[in-house]
């Protein structure tokens, strides 16, 4: 009991003392390394005697000379050395106790076997669990140089009560701290008061590092200087009140770049660390000369050093960030990984992508998080009139980045200093890419430099930048899913004041094609509107606003929704008509059975994807509504947009077309790349005949400019892939003259006659039109569904428009003649309250008289027209009568076993495969 109870006391040795005996001994650091190893040895010795003398445990080889033959066969025996061998040692043990041979389960808890590629990918991202990464928690003490750990883990850390270690947390940031041991703090965590998660760059639930640090030495002089605005009224001294009290005697560790805050006087001042000698870090002891002369650093210079870059700032690419974290991170800080395996680390990585997807904050966050020097070239800065200094200044950026290796150099906007030299007219850009080109290849295996670039048009980079050796990688930085946006609106919103009722999975959900950029501007504009509902509480003539005021403000969920009716995705900007239409399936009476084909065609790809991959086939890509005008062909277009919460790009065919040569197929491909770009989306061409016709009987054309645009009409169509949820629907009154390719299955594949309603459908859109109108309650709509037999949507809604204003204008008339009266009479018209609306709703009358100016737009004759052409498009096949023969399958249906009247499966080429 004797020997336990001194074990223990011995482990719980205080700090001051430990480092007040070093002191007065005047013991060199390496002195006192050596000291600390012979008492750890005589700590375990005398562990090891309570041990035996307790209870019998299980004890190693190792001990069998120490303990002699009579030893316990089961005593145990701690050392804090490795064997002297470790590699024979690990040869020797046995297979099934090996620790570090794991069983890799390569099926997760669905039973769905693992891609061993997804997996590699990504590899560089996974934290790898060690004993010394601990989870931050809030701290007890309020002490800036104190981090507490459980006893287990000091323990397992082979730390006692006083050491001094080195805390590593995000950003390459660290700092030095002194070890407590804290009975109720959990295995794993470890405490740490706000300053110093601050001084890391971490919060609540964050990983840090421990790293012993015996060797630290006392610090000859430090020099510190107050944050301007936590000492304003102060006149004392600043050593005499703050910093004496608090460095006397406490043997500090402080590190270079830090914060502390200190309390004295009823005040609390904050101060930085600017320097230590020797440098980094080192303990302020008694003889320690402490400078704190010099002007207070102001608050927006440290708040600048806060809003460095981290891998925690970016969201939305996680495959993005692992490819260029293993081409850059891994050369910069583990160049010997390639050196060993004899291959020469990579020189270059070209990012590409729309604008505002982050390439330059992930450029940045590379650097910041290796600590590597970081050198910002802006394409057109290096440029100069002068002849042979754009040149110059290129080779001054890779000298100068040499010099700070590792050092990454980042060219944005590349393409404006290195364009195709055989299709640029200057002199001096052609001597700019040679002059790159040399110095990327000129760049010593070994100097540590990685160059970084980023453009939003990589095709016009010259094509000897490109190949291996100089960009050895291009790295598709595009625009974000739904998961992605989610990352991208905590990272903005982590900071911000939000409701209770604000959803950020919903808000993800619905900002199809938006990029980061795109959602900082959203929740910037979220947040004005809220400031806008505050205005009238804020008096912008006062100096001050009042607490309570700022105390009320919050983002709401009405502020985001307002936010995204206000916003676009900055890659559809371009285009005028690029929105989520407002036009659901309820304001469209009748056409059931056309609804349902389109929320097959259209709604379940996007809302149910699994199925599809379930059976293992692509959804079709395109519908073409075809009938007679006025049938609601564009509504629908726009209903199943806004039901699926997709955008919206709607093309007249005209505006396609333009006098100038391939200007009008450049326009088709800008917009299908457009909604490409911020899928799903639904592109609408509306009088599709108008570009579409059949090729080859385009007499007198322009150079057969027409025959050119359906050319890249259907070029487009079959290349968009089916991981891009772009759907293609087209109207058209004239059916009959499009180009036959437009219609085959794999484009326009679902051809859906809109017809005319019938007398149930005529009554669903008079319901539709007049559901936000005051109807009198004697008038039977279906007895008007009943006589405008014949009548399109258009002529319906025309009917009620006419309605609506000749009730608008007696209303009208009866208000003025009201008016005239109480003239007459000599009343006050302005002060005297509004009466009863003289026509407070659609009356018989309204109706009877909108009726004589009814009339058909649609003739028998063209009715009969596009029903033979709907007729003769669902018999076209020899499927029509097509039915399996009873009696069960006649073989593999991918064999040819039944149905071979389509063709012999021998002869087939596999052209439609």
């Amino acid at each position: 009991m004797f020997a336990a109870r001194l074990a223990r006391n011995a482990r719980r040795r205080n700090c001051r003392l430990r480092l007040r005996l070093r002191h007065t001994l005047q013991i060199s650091p390496h002195g006192w390394l050596w000291l600390e190893e012979v008492m750890a040895l005589v700590l375990q010795h005398i562990e090891l005697l309570s041990t035996l003398h307790t209870s019998g445990g299980r004890r190693n080889d190792g001990a069998q000379d120490w303990l002699g033959a009579n030893a316990p066969a089961d005593a145990i025996i701690t050392t804090r050395h490795p064997p002297s061998n470790p590699s024979r040692s690990i040869e020797m043990a046995p297979e099934g106790d090996h620790p570090e041979k794991k069983k890799v389960n390569l099926t997760d808890a669905s039973g769905a076997e693992r891609k061993p590629e997804d997996d590699t990918a990504t590899a560089i991202l996974k934290k790898k669990k060690k004993p010394n990464q601990l989870m931050v928690t809030d701290a007890t003490n309020d002490d800036n140089s104190i981090i507490a750990l459980s006893n287990n883990t000091m323990d397992t850390l082979q730390l006692f009560r006083g050491d001094t270690v080195l805390v590593r947390g995000k950003k390459r940031k660290d700092t030095v701290l002194i070890v407590l041991a804290d009975d109720e703090l959990d295995d794993g965590s470890a405490r740490l008061n706000r300053v110093v998660r601050h001084n890391l760059r971490v919060k609540h639930g964050d990983m840090v590092t421990i790293h012993p640090c015996p060797d630290i030495k006392y610090a000859k002089r430090i020099a510190v200087l107050p944050i301007a605005d936590t000492v304003e009224g102060i006149t004392g001294s600043l050593f005499d009140v703050f910093l004496a009290p608090y460095f006397r005697e406490a043997y500090r560790p402080v590190r270079q770049g830090d914060l502390f805050i200190v309390r004295g006087g009823m005040r609390q001042v904050e101060f930085k660390v600017v320097e230590v000698d020797p440098p980094e870090y080192g303990i302020v002891a008694q003889d320690t000369v402490i400078h704190c002369e010099g002007e207070p650093i102001q608050r927006d210079e440290e708040e600048n050093n806060l809003n460095e870059v981290g891998y925690d700032d970016i969201g939305g690419c996680r495959k993005q960030m692992a490819q260029i974290r293993e081409m850059v991170e891994l050369p910069l800080r583990h160049p010997q990984l390639f050196k060993s395996i004899g291959i020469k680390p990579p020189r270059g990585v070209l990012l590409y992508g729309p604008p505002g997807t982050g390439k330059t904050l992930m450029a940045r966050a590379v650097a910041n998080e290796t600590g590597a020097f970081f050198f910002l070239i802006n394409g057109p800065e290096i440029m100069s009139k002068m002849a042979g200094e754009s040149e110059s200044n290129l080779r001054k950026a890779f000298e100068e980045a040499e010099k700070n290796s590792p050092a990454i150099i980042f060219i944005d906007e590349i393409d404006s200093i290195a364009p195709k030299r055989d299709k640029t007219n200057g002199e001096v850009e052609r001597r700019v890419v040679s002059q790159l080109l040399t110095l990327m290849d000129g760049m010593k295996a070994r100097s540590n430099v990685v160059v970084m670039a980023a453009t939003n048009r990589p095709n016009s980079i010259d094509p000897a930048l490109r190949r291996f050796g100089r960009f050895d990688r291009e790295v598709d930085i595009g625009i974000p899913d739904p998961t992605g946006r989610l990352e991208i609106l905590q990272i903005h919103t982590k900071n911000m004041k939000l409701g209770d009722d604000v959803d950020l999975e919903q808000i993800a959900a619905e900002t199809h094609g938006y990029v980061g950029s795109d959602l900082a501007a959203l929740c910037s504009e979220a947040a004005m509107q809220q400031i806008r509902e505050k205005m009238d509480l804020i008096d912008l003539d006062e100096d001050t606003i009042d607490a309570e005021v700022l105390d009320s403000l919050g983002v709401t969920m009405e502020n985001f929704r307002f936010a995204l009716g206000v916003s676009n995705p900055s890659a559809l900007r371009e285009v005028a008509v690029v929105e989520v239409p407002n036009v659901r399936w309820e304001d469209i009476g009748g056409l059931d059975q056309v609804k349902q084909e389109l929320r097959e065609s259209v709604q379940y790809p996007v809302d149910h994807p699994e199925k599809f991959l379930k059976f293992g086939m692509s959804p079709s890509r395109g519908v073409l509504f075809y009938g007679p005008p006025g049938t609601g062909k564009t509504m629908l277009a726009k209903a199943v947009a806004n039901e699926v919460a997709a955008n919206f790009i709607s093309v007249k065919g005209p505006e396609l077309l333009s006098m100038w040569f391939g200007e009008s197929e450049s326009n088709i491909r800008d917009i299908f790349d457009k909604a490409r770009a911020a899928a799903p989306c639904v592109v609408f061409l509306d009088e599709l005949d108008s570009i579409a016709k059949a090729r080859g009987g385009s007499v007198g054309d322009a150079g057969g400019a027409s025959d050119r645009v359906v050319n890249q009409l259907l070029t487009e169509m079959d290349g968009m892939t089916s991981k891009k949820n772009v759907f293609v629907i087209g109207a058209t009154n004239r059916p009959e003259q499009l180009d036959p390719a437009l219609c085959r299955p794999g484009r326009l594949d679902s051809l859906v006659y809109v017809p005319l309603p019938d007398e149930a459908g005529r009554l669903g859109i008079l319901k539709a039109q007049l559901r936000k109108t005051p109807v009198a309650g004697d008038i039977d709509l279906s007895f008007i569904a009943s006589k405008t037999h014949g009548f399109s949507g258009a002529d319906l809604g025309f009917i009620t428009q006419r309605a609506v204003k000749l009730a608008i204008k007696e209303s009208i008339g009866l208000e003025i003649q009201r008016q005239k009266e109480r003239e007459a009479a000599g009343e006050d018209v302005d002060m005297d309250e509004e009466g009863e609306d003289p026509v407070p709703e659609l009356t018989k009358r309204h109706f009877e008289e909108a009726m004589q100016m009814a009339r058909r737009s649609v003739t028998d004759v063209e009715i009969r027209r596009y029903e033979a052409f709907a007729q003769q498009m669902k018999n076209a096949g020899p499927g029509a009568y097509f039915k399996f023969p009873d009696g069960g399958a006649g073989g593999d249906a991918g064999a040819g076993g039944a149905g071979n009247d389509f063709g012999d499966a021998a002869n087939d080429d596999g052209l439609y495969d």
